[in-house]
């Protein structure tokens, strides 16, 4: 067979609520792939616990084989966020923090197996880890280590994920009204809806060993799921809306189902428009594409309407408030806003803290660069808190801190160096486009589809040299899209222009996992969240004393230490180890 599929459903974990739809909406699934003509590998927790283990040992055992084409991997259950890390909870979780699945590394991991259509199903809540006791929950990888199957270029394999909801809303279960006391989730009879009864322009027809068959594209689904699934819950008189996600990296012959041939009315034409209802993904995209200077939306007063009330506005403002160029002397510093600074360290830098800041005043921090390109800097906050940012010569750094984290980070050259004439000419286009960027992100929804990979790099290559947080948000977004040459190009531009690489974008462009002659990067550790997740998939490993440094941070987009942090970092600092 050249299609597979694990299907995994949880109903109990740990001492979490106990859901009702999560195993049988595994099992209807694993019976419709199976008459899709897939090998099902099924896990539910019917009659016991689900475990990391046995799914690893079945996807591998999949992997291994060598002949498949196309591999599907369904959840349902618990799940949750921390740091931008999506994680699947298991039977065992939280208590042990290895029985989940790491989401975001898995896929990773995903593109190094050889199979050309990897597809993910996600049924699932993506709560904030507080709400269910996961901060430390790790996970575990269900797909084997392994480098890139022969004969596959880096950005063969077509990785495409599906959603139930946002980040940081609920999947949300219906009653079923044929049978009392069963529930049934939303997406999922969305999901299997769609093949049943799909809209006809949403149908393709192939040719298949000879046989013509109608299908429904990967690609067709991302409209209708996001129509339907809104829809049904409304129906239901649930108040909460559940908007769906779908991130599609395949083209329009890469399909998981067929419709059923005809037996009675055809399939639904084309479907009168629904209410709109505009997500933050929307807006996202929406603003990024202005912020290019594309053609505007005909929906364009009603997109800007959803931006003031799902908070992007307000997220840009918040932004906003670090883009006031500073004068230093040494041509190098950083202000901080929203936080007084207890105390400032430099690492292969002289800091000095000027003004600790406060209420309505902004902390001041001259460093003293000398002969270097670029450094380190340990912040700590007032509370105890704090963070450990890049510093580079010839460029301010501003740092906004909102509810004891740190929400944004950006640059800009001195305005006694050479850098700022550039930074003049093109000011409104750099702070329209990264206020837009930067709140993206912060919402989770910074995501470059493959086809605008091209135009997006072309439209911040050279905005990323006045701004390097500009290069560190494309190399997050290029890897999560799997175009790994374009994370390098990304790295190469960046090293070229700073003479140093930035920890996180030599990471993400494996050049960190290497152990011979690694490459000297600023800082010591992941400057954005969503990093953390990647050091073990990437095979990067920090000093040692600093291990539990991943254990000891707050939920921010920009890595914000606990206390506790902060004083490791400073008791290593003598060591040696961080520079």
């Amino acid at each position: 067979m050249q299609k597979a599929a694990v299907v995994i459903g949880v109903n109990k974990t740990g001492d979490l609520p106990v859901l009702s739809a999560a195993a049988s909406g595994a099992a209807k699934v694993g019976e419709w792939l199976r008459k899709e003509g897939f090998t099902v590998e099924s896990f539910v927790d019917r009659s016991k616990p689900v475990l990391a283990s046995e799914i690893f040992t079945a996807v591998s055992d999949l992997v291994e084989r060598g002949t498949l084409r196309q591999l599907v991997v369904y959840f349902s259950g618990h799940g949750f966020l921390n740091n931008g890390s999506e994680h699947w909870m298991l039977s065992g979780a939280p208590t042990n923090p290895n029985e989940a699945i790491s989401m975001a590394e898995s896929v990773l991991l995903a593109r190094e197996c050889g199979i050309p259509s990897v597809v993910f199903i996600s049924d699932a809540c993506r709560s904030t880890p507080s709400s269910l006791r996961a901060e430390r929950v790790r996970g575990s990888l269900i797909f084997p280590n392994q480098s890139v199957a022969a004969g596959f270029g880096l950005d063969d394999v077509e990785v495409d994920r599906f959603f139930a909801t946002l980040p940081g809303e609920p999947a949300l279960e219906m009653a079923l009204e044929e049978s009392a006391g069963q529930y049934e989730g939303i997406y999922t009879t969305c999901f299997l809806n769609a093949f049943q009864k799909p809209d006809e322009d949403m149908i393709r027809s192939l040719t298949v060993e000879g046989a013509r068959i109608r299908v429904v594209p990967n690609r067709s689904l991302k409209r209708y799921l996001k129509r339907e699934v809104n829809r049904l819950a409304q129906a239901k008189s649930i108040k909460l809306r559940q908007l769906p996600r779908s991130i599609i990296e395949s083209g329009d012959t890469c399909y998981i189902g067929r419709v059923p041939k005809r037996r009675g009315p055809p399939a639904r034409g084309p479907q009168p428009a629904a209410e709109k209802v505009f997500s933050i993904s929307d807006v996202a995209r929406f603003e990024l594409a202005d912020a290019a200077g594309e053609t505007l939306a005909a929906d364009a007063a009603a997109i800007r309407s959803a931006a003031t009330q799902t908070g992007f506005d307000a997220a840009m403002r918040l932004v906003g408030q670090s883009d006031k160029p500073m004068h230093f002397e040494t041509e190098t510093g950083f202000s901080v806003t929203g936080a007084e600074v207890a105390s400032a360290i430099g690492v292969n830098m002289g800091a000095e803290l000027l003004n600790p800041g406060g209420t309505g005043q902004p902390s001041l921090v001259r460093m003293h660069p000398g002969d270097a390109p670029a450094g380190s800097l340990i912040l700590r906050f007032a509370d105890g808190s704090g963070t450990v940012l890049a510093a580079f010569a010839g460029y301010i750094g501003s740092v906004v801190v909102d509810d004891g984290v740190v929400v944004n980070v950006s640059y800009l050259p001195s305005d006694n160096n050479w850098r700022w004439s550039d930074y003049e000419q093109h000011r409104p286009q750099l702070e329209r486009l990264r206020a837009r960027v930067a709140a993206s992100a912060r919402f989770g929804v910074f995501q470059v589809e493959r086809d605008d990979a091209g135009r997006f790099a072309d439209e911040i290559r050279y905005m990323k040299s006045i701004d390097p947080t500009l290069g560190l948000y494309a190399a997050y977004a290029y890897s999560d899209a799997g175009l790994r040459e374009r994370v390098r190009s990304v790295r190469g531009y960046m090293h070229d222009d700073l003479q140093i690489d930035l920890f996180d974008v030599a990471m993400l462009a494996d050049a960190l996992s290497s152990t011979s002659h690694p490459p000297r990067v600023v800082p010591f550790c992941p400057m954005l969240s969503q990093g953390w997740g990647l050091l073990r998939v990437k095979g990067v490993q920090l000093p040692p004393a600093l291990a539990p440094l991943a254990d000891l941070r707050r939920p921010a987009l920009w890595t914000t230490f606990e206390p506790a942090g902060m004083d490791l970092i400073e008791q290593t600092l003598p060591t040696g180890a961080l520079t």
